[in-house]
């Protein structure tokens, strides 16, 4: 899932790839600009919707991953990062076989 985050003070949000999302943060993909304890604004399009919020970085992956902390979400925020979270459990991780339609 493609996402934005935007570090305080800067003009433009930086793409990034969302490897997991739940209600209290997220994993990325990639976060090669990004420190632990940086805080960023984080933002994900989802069925015409934007969800933001303030977030930092909680940890550092080996690979490049960074996982992300979400904090002081609004609540209207907090209500569609449900919805989305709902939305994607629902849906198979992978397309299953002619044999388990």
């Amino acid at each position: 899932m493609k996402a934005s985050i935007k570090p305080p003070g800067e003009s433009t949000a930086i793409e990034v790839m969302v490897e997991d999302l739940c209600v209290l943060g997220c994993l990325l993909e990639d976060g090669a600009t990004l420190e632990i304890h940086q805080e960023c604004d984080f933002a994900v399009r989802w069925k015409g919707r934007e969800f933001r919020t303030p977030a930092v970085v909680a940890w550092r992956g080996e690979q490049g991953q960074v996982g992300l902390e979400f904090h002081n979400t609004d609540p209207v925020d907090q209500e569609l990062l449900r919805e989305v979270c709902a939305d994607l459990l629902m849906k198979p991780l992978v397309r299953l076989s002619e044999g388990h339609k």
